[in-house]
């Protein structure tokens, strides 16, 4: 199936586009958070063309599981020599888990690759369209989960090859900010990294020998980065983000130079560990479906989303 990228007409210069993790979302799906996003914005939501991603390959996934399950055995391996020991750790083994395996299969991480930038692309000609050129454009990204790591290829593959039409130099598309949470890059890249035999890494930006660095392109012999504003924000309970029972793992935690790093203290989202493994328990149940919001849910979208309100409205507004 073909992927058609939304389309709507701008009301401003601002766009804004949100991508989810895992999960086979559908319009529809994460009503609640396009709601919070809304009421963030408050008055100035009207100003933003407000755009979702849904990748219909991620089907593809579940069928795929079970053919890949050496090699996800594999990356729970390594995954567990970093987590604590005991039940808790076990489960967070697996929590994690369900976020990297789907990396292993190129034909669907392709596929969501090429549904991104079509959507990059609609974005920038929606906004054409309505009177502004790509320079005077204000575009933002709020990512979530495994959500960051494509949005993190995708933004590497338009700022690296002409033929998307999207570079921030010969091309004049530039984001204003890009905000992950949660955002397992460096993790898939440590991970990914020890089982190189076993991951196809073809473009895979992740893997970039000189490490994580912000998407640019090279002209008139100096860097044009594509991104102004590059937000780490995760919390001292999220593994997916690097932080295992409030200790920061520096293989699992995104660190970009140039990037703005928040870490949510947690603490009060749960009171004990046994807490912590009943809602990450609760959160395997159904991978195959967008997680329900939880407030208590370490790894929730809308939590992040809600304690970051001011300072999300600020950037966005800026």
């Amino acid at each position: 199936m073909s992927y058609a990228p939304q389309s709507q007409e701008w009301r401003s210069d601002r766009a804004l586009l949100l991508v989810h993790g895992v999960g086979n979302a559908a319009p529809g799906d994460y009503r609640i958070l396009h709601e919070r996003i809304r009421e963030i914005l408050g008055d100035s939501a009207k100003d933003f063309a407000i755009y979702q991603l849904y990748y219909d390959s991620i089907n593809d996934w579940f069928t795929e599981k079970t053919e890949l399950r050496e090699r996800i055995d594999s990356m729970l391996g390594i995954v567990s020599e970093g987590v604590p020991r005991g039940t808790i750790g076990d489960l967070l083994s697996e929590f994690i888990g369900d976020v990297l395996w789907p990396v292993l299969s190129q034909a669907a991480r392709t596929a969501v690759r090429e549904a991104y930038l079509a959507q990059l692309k609609q974005i920038v000609l929606d906004g054409i369209a309505s009177g502004h050129r790509p320079k005077r454009q204000k575009l933002s990204i709020v990512c979530h989960s495994l959500g960051c790591f494509h949005t993190y290829e995708a933004l590497h593959a338009a700022a690296s090859d002409p033929s998307h039409g999207l570079q921030p130099a010969t091309h004049g598309v530039r984001f204003k900010n890009v905000v992950y949470m949660a955002s397992p890059v460096q993790l898939i890249r440590s991970v990914a990294s020890r089982i190189s035999g076993l991951v196809p890494s073809h473009r895979m930006a992740t893997l970039d020998p000189e490490g994580l660095r912000l998407p640019g392109e090279d002209a008139l012999g100096m860097r044009i980065e594509s991104v102004d504003n590059w937000i780490s924000i995760t919390g001292s309970l999220d593994p997916i983000g690097g932080f295992f029972l409030r200790r920061k793992a520096q293989w699992a935690y995104m660190a970009v130079t140039g990037q703005l790093s928040i870490v949510d203290p947690q603490d009060g989202l749960v009171h004990d560990d046994e807490e912590l493994r009943v809602v990450f328990a609760k959160s395997l149940e159904n991978q195959e479906r967008p997680p329900e919001v939880e407030d208590k849910n370490p790894h929730s979208w809308v939590g992040y989303v809600v304690r970051h309100a001011p300072s999300l409205k600020a950037w966005m507004t800026a």
